[in-house]
């Protein structure tokens, strides 16, 4: 963490690079296993075109680079309530015991979904939240297994995807972003339950 001065300025950068690397590493992880998952499952390689799940506004050029930060974090939130839940689901519905290749790579992601959420929000600016929005999670009582798994798959590209514009994003942010103000406040917990 970038140490203050008196004034509430970072007396030296990084927080920037440091989340961008994050970012692309987290990038490579969800392709990943978005790859375990395919092959495991017999889904095609290539995804069919589809929707995101979660859904922020689009990141163009009339956003802040603080706004666009702002909702990827959001995003990023979204996703990661999103693979509990599909972590929750896996293990109960699915789970054979055993703690394969993809079960790990699994645990991977969480992880360093974890610790991107706490390096973007430390570059939020004044304490700014904003909010990204998520369809719905599919009851498998009424819907069968085979759609929670195609869910579970379109939350795997959801991941896959929103990591890196991430990435992208941080990387082309201007170097005087890369040393804005932040804020003092902790970072706050990425937990809790997803809503139906």
């Amino acid at each position: 963490m970038a140490s203050l001065n008196t004034n509430g300025r970072q007396r030296s950068g990084g927080q920037t690079e440091r989340a961008a690397a994050l970012a692309r590493l987290l990038h490579e992880e969800c392709v990943r296993l978005l790859g375990l998952y395919t092959e495991r499952e017999s889904f095609p390689s290539i995804p069919e075109s589809r929707a995101q799940l979660v859904i922020i506004p689009p990141l163009t050029p009339q956003l802040s680079n603080a706004e666009k930060i702002c909702f990827l974090h959001a995003a990023l939130e979204e996703c990661l309530r999103l693979l509990e839940e599909v972590i929750r689901r896996e293990d109960t519905e699915f789970s054979d015991g055993e703690e394969d290749e993809y079960k790990k790579q699994r645990r991977t992601v969480k992880t360093r979904l974890g610790h991107l959420l706490i390096s973007t929000e430390r570059l939020l600016v004044d304490g700014k939240t904003c909010a990204a929005t998520v369809a719905t999670v599919p009851d498998s009582v009424d819907s069968g297994s085979f759609a929670l798994k195609k869910w579970i798959l379109q939350v795997l590209q959801d991941l896959e995807y929103w990591s890196s514009q991430t990435s992208v994003t941080l990387q082309s942010l201007p170097e005087k972003t890369k040393t804005a103000n932040r804020t003092t406040r902790g970072p706050r917990r990425h937990r809790g339950r997803l809503r139906k």
